[in-house]
This record gives C-alpha cells, structure tokens and sequence, in this order.
C-alpha cells in the first residue's frame, strides 16, 4: 500500500486520548490553539499511571484484522496518550486581517477550515477535491473522547483542599474543551488512595464536586475507582470503556448528520476570498456531494457500519467519475493526479467494507471494475495505458488487493484453501469467471510481479534523450512530464531507467519482494507448481544482478524437487537445467555440473552448443580444488542410462540353474561421446549374491547405428568381497548413444525364498571425478523383455520380471494310514496309526505337527510306537542342535519308516474335522535346509444312531388313595419311609432305533440319564427290555426297540402344576471287532410331561386264548381334577366284531377318582387292525369329547380306535 498517505488506507476506529496517566507520555501537538495548565499535583502515582495504561493499551484496536470477528470484541478505541498540556488543532483558519483589521470590509469574511478547499492557506485552494490531512485530523488529533485520570484522597484533613484543586482543575479542562470548538465527550476518572466502598461522606464529595464542575451533563461523565490491586482496576477500566462506547458512536454519528444536512442543504459555500482569476474556479456543487459522501463513508467507519460506508463511498465514486469532476481536470494539471489517487482509495474503502461484510465475489468484481474504468480514463484522457506508468499502477493495485486480504485475516485462506466461493447472496445469472472468485493472496502478488516485469521492459524501452536528468536537460524533461509519460506515483523516466552511472527505480528488488511474497503464499496451500515456477522466476531474477550464491541455492533445491520430470515437461526442466549449470560454473559448484551434463545428456533434451557431450571431460575447463566424488539417483533426474533385469523363468527349485539378462540401454544424444563405466554392481534382495561386471578393453564389434542391440554371455565366478561371496565378470562396459547392451549368465538357485534385483549400481571414475549412479531396477515399470541369440525381443506376460520364486526341493517323506475306519462317531475316542516313510536318497531327522481343525476340535496326542534307526546315522548328527517343530521322531533310515499312533479324544459335536499332519524333517546332508511335508484328510464325525421316542400313559395298578382319608393314610405309615401319597401315574418311553454306520456293532446297555426335573414331583424309570449279556448285535438299517417304564408322582397332593422330565439316552455300544472299546453315545430325548391335572381315557387291551378267541378291552375313566365330573359313555357295534358290554351309560367321577368300564370284543378277522371302534367319552358340564390314550396293539384313528388282531396261531 505505499504510495498512498497512511490516512487514507487506515481503517479509522474511535480515537481516544487519556491524559494524566503518565508524565513520560506527554505529548504537544504544534497546531496553534489556547494551552492551559492545570498541574500535575492532581496526578496518579507513576505505578498506577502505568498500570492504567498497560490495561488501555490492551484495548487498542488500531492493530486488529479488517473483518467484524475482531472488533467484537473488548478492542474498540484507538488509545493515544496526551500530557495535562495538549493543543487541539483550530476548526478555522486563522487570517491576517482578522487578527490586525477591524474594518467592516474584513468582517464580512467568511472563515472555514484550514484544511478546506475554501480556505486561501490551505492546500486545496481553491479547487481541491479532498486532503488526506482531514482523515488524519480525526483519527490522530480530534478526539470522540478525552479521559482524565486524577488523583482522589480520602484522608479529611486534606479533602477540602484536594477538591478546591480537583474542581478548578475539570473547569478549566471543561472550558478550554469548550471554547476549542469540538464536541469531544469529557470523561473524568477518579483514582482512589485505598477507598474500597463508597462511603456517605465521599458520595456527598462526589454529588458536590458533579454539580459544581457541570460533569452531569450530557456531554460529561465521573467515574471512581479504587488502585488497591489490578483485578480492581482492569475491572473499573472495562466498565469504562463499555459505558462510553455509546456516546462515541454518537458523537460520530453527530457528524454524518452535519455532513448530511450540509449535503441535503444543497447550497454551495462562498469561499474566503475568491480565486486568482484566469486560472482557477470555485468548486461545484458536484465537488461538494462529493465530498460530503467521502466524509459520510469515513464517518460511518468510524462506528464501524460497513454497509453504510459501503453505500456513501459507493456514491462518491459514481460522483468522481462523472461529467463534472475527472473528465473536466486536465491531464496535466496537479488535480489530475490528486483525482486519481481519490478514486483508488475509495475503491480501496469499497473493496475492504465488502470484505468485512463477506462478499467475497463483489469485492474481486470491484477491484476489477476500477481497473477497467481507470483504464479506459486513462486511454481516454490519459497518456494511455502502454505506459511503464500504467503498468506501476497496475502492479500496485494488484498488491493493494493481496495486501487488504492478508490484512483482512479471513479464517478460510488459514487453511489450504485456494481460493473461496461466491456469497449465497449473490444473484447471477450466468457462469461465474475463474478470475471472479477470490484468491489468496499469492495470486495478487504474483499478478503484481508480471506488471512490475511488463514495466521494467517498457521503461528499458524509453529513449535515451528521455532518461537524462534534469540539469542536462530541462526542456526535454518537461515535455516528457506532460505529453509523453504517465507519471502517476512512480518515478521520472531518468529515475525509472537512469544511464549508466546514475542511481534510479530498482526494479528486481521489487520484483525478489512480490515473488517471495507469492511463494510464501503458494507453500502454504501446497500448490507446488506454481512454487517452482515462481523459483525459475527468482532465480532468473537473481542471476540478472549476478547475485550467483543466491541464485544458486535456489536452483540446486529445484532441481531436486521440482516435478516437471513426472510430468515429462522437457522443456522446462531443461530450462532450469541450463540455469543451474550457468550458476554452478560461476560459484565453482563441479558436483552440480556433473550431475547437470549427465542429466542432459538424454536425447529428450536439446542440444545445446554451449556443452561439450563428452562426460568423461566435463570439468575440464574448470579448476578443481579438490576432486568431486558424486552420488545420484535415477528418481532425481532424468538418466538417459536405463537399466532391466529379467529372469528366464518365474519360478526354480533349489539346486537348478536359470538364465537371466541385465539390458543397459543409452538414450544419449547421437553426438555425444560414449560413456565407460569402470564397474556396474547388480543387487538382489533375498537369497541371491551380487553380481559385479568390471570394465575390461576387449575387441568387441559395436555397431554405431541408433538403436543396435548386442549381446554378451557372461560366466560369472565366486569371489570373496568385503567378507562375503559375490559372483563377478569382466567386459567392456562402454556404451554408446542410442544402442542397447545385453548381458546374459547362469544363476545358481540355491536357497529358497524370493529373490528379486533391487539396483544396479553404476561406478565411473576418471582423472577429475568419481561417480556413482544408482538405477532402481524392482521399482522399474517397463515391461519385460528377453532377447534372444539373433537379437529378436519378445515381451514376457509376467509381472515383475526381475523376482523369481526359489522353491524347494519337493520333499519324498510319505505319510499314511494303516486302515483308516471311513465313518467316526461322536463321543467315540478315534485312534489311527500312521506310517511315516523315508524316500528321500539320505537319512532323515522328523518331527511330526498334528493338529485337529474345526469347530471344537479336542487337542491331540501322538505316540511313538517304534522308528527304524541306526546307531552310526544317529550319532553322526546331534539332534540337539537342529530345531524342528512338532512331536520329535526321530532319525529315520534311508527307505524304513516310523509307527506313530494319533489319539483323537472323543468329539461330542457331529461335522466335518480336517487332520492336518505336518512332517518336519532335515537331511542329514543338508542339516541347516529345513523340509516339509504336509498331509491333511478329512474327518466325518456322525451320530450312529437314529432314534424315535414314543411317550404315552398307562394304567397304573395300585388303588388311588381316597380323597376322604387321606391324612389317616399318612398317619398309619408312621415311621415308615416317606412317599408321596399323591395321585401315581404310569407312562411308557419306547424308544426306535437303528445304526447309520455300515458295519454291525454290539449295543452292551442302554440306560437314561437325568438332566433336569421341572416341577415338585417323585418318579421312577425302570427299563422294560433287556439286553443279552453278549451284547444286542445290530446291523445297518435294522430297526430295535427298547422300552422303560416312568411312575411319577407329585409331592404335594394338591399340586396341580405341569412336571416334566429331560433326560439322555445313553447307549453303550462297541465296533465288530477284536479289543474295542465300548463307547457311550448320548440322544437327546424330547422332553417328557409326566404330570397329568386334567380328566383322561385310557384304554388298554388284552387277549383271551381260550375259545373262542376275544379281546378283552378296558377303558379307565381318570377324573384328576379337584371337581366333581360327569361323563356320558357310549360304545357302537362294527360289522367285523361284536362285543358285550354297557352300549350307553353315564358314570360319576368324585375329584381324584377313577372308574374301569370294561369291554369283551368278539372279533371276525385275524392278522389285521380291527375296527374303528367307537367309544365316546362325553363331559356332560363341559360338552366336551374325551380323546382315548392307547397303549400296545392299540391306536388312533380318524374315525375311532383300531386294536391288532393276531393270527390265532400267535395267539
């Protein structure tokens, strides 16, 4: 911003002045006006003075961001401090003939302001726009507020007298504020001695000392305040500063109404005196909106309403560019210029109120709006805009509008943002321009820096008769000032572009400081770009003043960085290539020039004359100090040496022999000389040595046609290097521009693992240098290619080409089963022998790693049973010193092999389990090469039975106990065991099974076992079959049958809960076969209800064998309720049996009691299902049908009961 007066461009805060605070800060303005002197016996102590005014300085707002989040704050004045002695500058000017004549002509002068343009003394007259001065008058010498800080005693032998000496001194304070002529705002601040509470007797103090010094006025305030600690006075002084914020805001709103009224008044002021005639005139109405519209837009900045600043300014500059203000100056007269300045500080004003408003988008439209009006003024009325001057404007502006958005601090461009969107309140109608967003300011600055360069080449451009200084010649130099050049805050063509031995404008130093300035900006917002950019720049910069070591690190870093060669811009890289090496060859730099001539020694570049393209000769116009020794990498620069490593084949096994070939291939320019390497290091990354090619003068054919190719097979040797085996081979490593050179050899695979070429490493020394050139051969992405013995390439379809997978030597342990069973069963202990045989040609040491996999799976254990050994193989090898993993077996002889039994506890869960069997072992002749054999086989684990349960009632034979006696019952037992005397019932658990295995087994005993009783009850299970003592044999889908009988009883004879039983079915069994153990399988049996509380039929049957044959048929008739039931029985005859017995009839149940009816069925049929027989149990309350429960040879049918019928024979 400089160029401009400080007043202009400051953003303007509230002023206020603190007197009696501090002697040493005393200041004395030179304006003449009425000084009084009030003394300094009134004054604070030195320490409280300076407390106060640390505490105000801390509420400076002077040097805060341009935007609202700032000023919200505590900061709201600008704080200027004042001694008891202080001039107010004079509201009028002070003339000769007011002060020395009295006559009635001198009278009848008008008298304005010293600095209006009506005013003979000041410097507008008497056609003037605005001065900087009156800005600078209310933002450092008018005040909108003067606080006075005086001493206050409360000791009451000298009160009295302290307050004579306080009122005279506000009076006079009051006065002289008075007759000055502003109406600045009064504020006296009482500092207490150690007053901490406002006694009756200091209030009354204060009331008089108010009332007599005129303090409660309007214009005028008194505060107290006590100095005991700084909490105390940082408190008084924010409450302060909050009380009289108010009526500073007023006291500049009084302002813009006078400044208003004038403007609304519409009368245009007389001057003084009137102007010289011929060559001025008094300002025009036009001038004077003007004016008051600047004054209105400064006023409102003042209380720090942008919106209304925004709006005065805006109309102020419409004014200054209409028909009546710059179109009627001319271009040379001093007005001009004075107009033009005007215009950029209103814009300037523009553009920061839309920035603290958040209109991002308004605030670039308006920068770029002045530029083009300026422009066209300047093209119109100007001396155009293909002027040095123009483009000095141009870059200021540009840095006028990077300066105001760092000084405007937005929170977005702390970050990396780049540039920020236009406000939501922007209403457009079209697509907004790239340039119409805002920018951080990088981009104004290097914008800036383009016009500063466009202005050094047009003022290199000014004629030499221009650039003399005035003394030579004068007249050429005036008509150059009006006709020629634009002037227009920059310097005389003899200062812009002086001769040779005259000092004038220093164009790169301006240039160094708005290029650092940009890249500041761009780093941080990482666009990286521009940054190297903006280096070439500085850089080129430097090297035009020869500033070499400047210049020099600049170029070394951006040589190292830049990412021109990712992106294959030849051209610039290359640029800076040549800029580097002019810098290192005058700064003696011979590594950078070593590393710059191999770089551009690839044909991608241009060559350049000025090099000689004979590397081994490229310091030989430089003096050496000491010699060079240079390490570089492919990835910093550009090679145009390239080098690939492909393996014959992608994968080998230990002990086989691949082919492999490392091509060379030299992109150099044609012309260039060719290069000899003294030795290139080829490494590899696993288990692989390195390769080492030394240089050796042999008589090779090489043909010099661009693009030959020529092969050469290698026979690599072992060589011991620095401690360790390398494989190395001799050959002329000379390689010529545009050729391609194809090293071919054998490598021993002999370890297994992946092995993979990561560099190869190029050395080269000659008489003035070493070198070192590293080329990353894994991380190369060109596709692999083999070349064959007549030079044809083909492209091999793999990968990566320079690794390859060394596997072992298939390992001839066998591991196998002895019989393997194909079914398993849970709960069922599974063990399997395994062989483990040698095949290998030498003896082995085995551990064997078994592991169950699955859900569950149970550990195992291994057993050794017996290894074939040899006592002379065994002691041969310690078996201590060989780690291997697993179960230790032992040293196995060549073609025998070992017993090892796997144990395999019982599994309780059915499904699928994988045995995997890992066979670690060595060779004795290869003792440090681990091998492994791995074997797995699936397990099936089933259940080997499936099972059926049936569970229904029987009728138990005892008597019911009465429900009249019971307790006579119980008391007649006496001592004896206790049992329930409640109401017994029996039911029948027939259980269905058979065998899914596919071989016989033997079932030994089948038993149940007690998982859980739900409910108050006794039982007892008893199993009806029997098992032979040799065990039931049952083969494959053979179904048997075993039956148990339950009696249950509840333990409370009024317990009428539901009981239940879960239970297992245990069932011991064994394999067919000799030693097998029994194992016990566990079925789940669903779960069994074995109490009963509602009314049931059950019927049960026998049969009669005498003749003729019948079935006796019994139905009982259960009532377990604790009601009184009756029921409705009814028996109808079939047409295949007759019966005898009740055909209808109605029994009476008492609650718990039972009734037996009783049938003789005669049947007609034999060897089948007899019925349906009808019989219907009715409940007479209830209506409802009772459902007959059968039992053996008995079941249900749709339409009754069906019962068997045997063949008389079985009867």
């Amino acid at each position: 911003m400089e160029g401009y007066a400080p007043a202009f461009i400051a953003h303007n805060v509230p002023l206020l002045f603190v007197s009696g605070v501090s002697p040493a800060s005393r200041e004395s303005h030179t304006q003449q006006s009425d000084k009084y002197d009030t003394g300094t016996t009134l004054d604070v102590s030195a320490e409280v003075a300076a407390k106060l005014m640390q505490l105000l300085n801390e509420g400076d707002s002077s040097t805060l961001a341009w935007n609202s989040n700032e000023f919200t704050g505590k900061k709201k004045f600008r704080v200027k401090p004042v001694g008891r002695d202080y001039t107010l500058p004079p509201r009028t000017a002070i003339t000769t003939s007011t002060t020395k004549s009295l006559s009635p002509a001198s009278s009848k002068q008008i008298l304005h302001s010293i600095l209006s343009p009506l005013s003979p003394e000041s410097a507008l007259y008497p056609d003037g726009l605005i001065d900087s001065k009156w800005i600078e008058k209310h933002q450092e010498l008018v005040p909108c507020v003067l606080i006075s800080f005086y001493k206050f005693t409360t000791d009451p032998n000298f009160s009295q007298t302290h307050d004579d000496k306080l009122k005279a001194a506000i009076c006079q304070e009051r006065k002289n504020l008075s007759l000055s002529g502003y109406k600045s705002y009064l504020v006296v601040a009482l500092i207490s001695d150690d007053a901490t509470v406002i006694s009756p007797d200091i209030e009354e103090r204060l009331s008089i000392l108010r009332k007599e010094t005129g303090l409660d006025t309007k214009s005028s305030q008194l505060f107290l305040s006590s100095q005991n600690s700084i909490d105390e006075l940082k408190g008084s002084v924010t409450n302060l500063v909050a009380k009289i914020y108010p009526a500073c805001i007023e006291y500049y709103r009084d302002h813009s109404k006078h400044s208003r009224r004038k403007k609304n008044r519409g009368v245009v002021p007389r001057p003084t005196a009137p102007p010289t005639s011929g060559t001025s005139q008094i300002l025009s109405s036009h001038v004077w909106n003007f004016r008051y519209d600047f004054k209105l837009g400064v006023f409102a900045e003042f209380r720090q309403e942008m919106d209304s600043a925004l709006r005065s300014y805006e109309s102020a500059y419409e004014i200054l560019f209409g028909a009546d203000i710059l179109e009627t100056i001319s271009n040379w007269s001093p007005r001009w210029n004075e107009a033009r300045c005007l215009a950029d500080v209103l814009a300037f004003r523009m553009i920061r109120c839309l920035l603290w408003n958040g209109k991002y988008t308004s605030a670039v439209r308006r920068w770029a709006l002045h530029k083009e009006r300026i422009k066209d003024f300047v093209d119109r009325r100007g001396k155009g805009s293909a002027t040095y001057g123009w483009e000095a404007w141009e870059a200021r502006w540009a840095t006028i509008m990077g300066e105001i958005i760092k000084r405007v601090s937005i929170p977005e461009f702390n970050s990396l943002t780049i540039y920020l969107l236009p406000e939501s309140s922007l209403a457009t109608g079209k697509r907004l321009e790239p340039w119409e967003y805002l920018h951080h300011p990088g981009y104004w600055f290097r914008i800036a820096s383009k016009h500063v360069i466009a202005r050094r080449c047009l003022a290199q451009k000014i004629p030499e008769e221009y650039r003399l200084p005035p003394a030579s010649s004068p007249g050429l130099r005036s008509r150059s000032n009006d006709y020629i050049f634009d002037t227009y805050m920059c310097p005389e063509p003899y200062k812009e572009n002086p001769l040779p031995g005259n000092q004038g404008f220093d164009h790169s130093s301006l240039i160094l400081d708005l290029l650092t300035e940009a890249i500041t900006e761009f780093e941080k917002r990482k666009q990286i770009r521009l940054v190297q950019e903006l280096q070439m720049l500085t850089a080129n910069e430097l090297i035009k003043n020869k500033l070499w070591p400047e210049a020099f690190k600049i170029l070394l870093s951006l040589q190292k960085t830049m990412s021109y060669r990712k992106e294959c811009w030849w051209h610039a890289v290359e640029e800076v290539l040549l800029a580097l090496r002019e810098v290192a060859v005058c700064v003696g730099d011979a590594e950078s020039i070593l590393a710059v001539d191999w770089e551009l020694m690839n044909k991608d570049f241009t060559r350049n004359s000025d090099i000689t393209y004979d590397f081994s000769n490229a310091l030989n116009f430089i003096d050496l100090k000491n010699r060079p020794t240079l390490v570089i990498q492919d990835t910093e620069l550009h090679s145009f040496l390239t080098s690939t490593f492909t393996f014959g084949s992608l994968k080998g096994k230990v002990g086989d022999v691949c082919l492999s070939q490392f091509v060379v291939h030299s992109n150099a320019i044609p012309s260039s000389a060719p290069v000899k390497i003294s030795q290139i290091r080829i490494s590899f990354e696993g288990n692989m040595k390195s390769i080492i090619l030394n240089h050796k003068d042999v008589e090779i054919f090489i043909s010099n046609e661009e693009g030959s190719v020529s092969m050469r097979k290698l026979v690599l040797c072992d060589t011991f290097e620095n401690g360790q085996t390398v494989l190395t081979a001799s050959t002329s490593l000379s390689f010529h521009p545009s050729c391609t050179t194809v090293f071919e050899f054998s490598n021993y695979l002999r370890e297994c693992g992946l092995a993979k070429a990561v560099a190869a490493t190029y050395f080269m020394s000659t008489e003035k240098f070493d070198l070192k050139y590293i080329n990353n051969i894994h991380g190369n992405k060109m596709p692999g290619i083999w070349w064959n013995e007549d030079l044809i390439s083909k492209k091999i379809a793999r990968v990566n080409t320079s690794s390859i997978v060394i596997l072992q030597k298939p390992p001839k342990l066998e591991l196998r089963f002895k019989s393997p069973h194909s079914q398993y069963c849970i709960n069922e202990s599974i063990l399997l022998e395994l062989f483990i045989l040698n095949n290998e040609d030498f003896d082995t040491i085995v551990a064997l790693d078994v592991h169950l996999l699955g859900e569950h799976a149970p550990q195992v254990t291994l057993e050794i049973n017996s290894v074939d050994t040899n006592d002379s193989c065994v002691a041969e090898v310690n078996d201590d010193k060989v780690e291997l993993t697993g179960v230790y077996v032992g040293n196995v002889l060549k073609g025998k092999c070992a017993h090892v039994k796997i144990n395999i506890p019982p599994v309780g869960f059915p499904g699928k389990y994988e045995l995997l069997m890992k066979g670690n072992y060595r060779l004795v002749s290869e003792i440090n090469n681990p091998m492994l054999k791995t074997v797995s086989t699936e397990l099936q684990i089933i259940n080997p039975f499936e099972a059926t349960y049936d569970f229904s009632p029987r009728i138990h034979p005892d008597p019911w106990p009465s429900l009249f006696n019971y307790e006579e019952e119980i008391d007649d037992e006496g001592d004896q065991e206790y049992r329930p005397q409640s109401i017994p019932q029996r039911w029948c658990l027939t259980v269905r099974f058979s065998t899914i295995l596919n071989s016989d087994i033997f079932i030994e005993d089948i038993k149940t076992e007690t998982i859980s009783i739900n409910g108050e009850i006794w039982y007892q299970i008893s199993k009806v079959t029997e098992i032979p003592k040799n065990g039931l044999k049952i083969s494959p889908g053979v179904h048997e049958q075993v039956k148990f009988e339950v009696t249950a009883q509840n333990l409370l004879f009024n317990n009428r809960a539901t009981a239940s039983l879960d239970k297992f079915l245990v069932i011991s069994w064994r394999r067919n076969a000799d030693n097998s153990s029994i194992n016990h399988t566990r079925l789940s049996i669903p779960r069994m209800y074995v109490s009963s509380s509602e009314p049931r039929v059950i019927g049960e049957i026998r049969y009669d064998y005498s003749s003729p044959f019948s079935v006796q048929l019994d139905f009982m008739v259960e009532n377990l309720s604790q009601h009184f039931l009756s029921f409705g029985l009814s028996m109808e005859s079939g047409e295949n049996f007759v019966f005898s017995g009740i055909k209808q009839s109605v029994i009476q149940l008492l609650p718990l009691s039972r009734k037996l009816v009783k049938f003789r069925i005669l049947p007609h049929v034999r060897n089948m299902w007899l019925g349906p027989i009808k019989f219907i149990v009715r409940d007479r309350y209830y209506q409802k049908l009772l459902r007959v429960m059968t039992t053996e040879m008995m079941k249900n049918e749709k339409e009754g009961i069906m019962i068997w019928i045997p063949e008389e024979v079985d009867c």
